[in-house]
């Protein structure tokens, strides 16, 4: 049975890990998802200006808030549960810094066509609403790298630090390979460009993100599992359990 003291730091991880990996993945998800599934808007810019509906709301809503928080519970955690605090800010931190590696291929794709669009671009123009270059295309980046930032702390909440690098390395591009699969078949990509991009440049769409993705993936492992500590090791289950246990 876990104390009261443990069940306060198991919810504060709860917590984290919702605000800091779900909010800001699901404001995509969530925002196209309801322009191409709920509106049956697939194409075009009446896409992104759909999306918008939705995520108008949810920003001011849901995620500013969720952002707030977090930042609140790295504060909080950062004396009193400094594995938490590790975690968050580890996972979070270097996911933002491997979605440059990402971008690196990513940008491939724009200069060649492989993409059909910038990334920076359509979530700028879906949060914001504007057509102003320098009002949505800051506003896509900052989205763009929170959403890179949630995929790395949701590595380290699950998976935490590993027995090996090889095996750090291994699971990190497991993890990035399921996000993957999500791209190739969900919102925005999925109903926009075919499964795995089989209406638009095939194979060239699939095998840069599938590269971008990978790229992604393995700085994350090692990253995550360099300055992750000893007594950061073990699955999500043992990390609500606390140390010790």
């Amino acid at each position: 049975m876990l104390g009261i003291h443990d069940k306060r730091r198991a919810v504060l991880i709860l917590i984290a890990w919702f605000v800091g990996a779900a909010v800001p993945i699901h404001l995509v998800l969530l925002s196209f998802g309801y322009a191409q599934y709920f509106k049956q808007e697939s194409l075009g810019p009446k896409v992104i200006i759909t999306a918008h509906d939705f995520a108008k709301y949810y920003i001011p809503i849901v995620y500013v808030p969720s952002m707030i928080a977090l930042i609140g519970i790295v504060l909080y955690c950062r004396k009193k549960h400094p594995d938490l605090f590790r975690r968050i800010i580890v996972g979070f931190g270097f996911g933002a810094v491997c979605t440059i590696a990402l971008d690196s291929f990513r940008q491939m794709g724009v200069i060649h066509g492989w993409l059909p669009g910038d990334t920076p671009v359509m979530f700028g123009k879906m949060a914001t609403g504007s057509q102003n270059f320098s009002v949505y295309y800051p506003v896509g980046l900052l989205v763009h790298f929170l959403n890179g930032a949630g995929f790395g702390l949701f590595y380290a909440f699950v998976w935490g630090k590993r027995g090996t690098y090889k095996a750090a390395v291994f699971w990190a591009t497991c993890w990035l390979l399921i996000v993957e699969l999500g791209m190739m078949t969900g919102p925005p990509m999925g109903p926009m460009v075919g499964m795995f991009g089989s209406r638009f440049a095939w194979p060239q769409f699939f095998l840069l993100t599938f590269v971008a993705h990978v790229a992604f993936g393995i700085p994350l492992g090692m990253l995550v599992q360099h300055f992750l500590r000893d007594e950061d090791r073990g699955w999500l289950l043992k990390f609500l359990r606390g140390p010790g246990r």
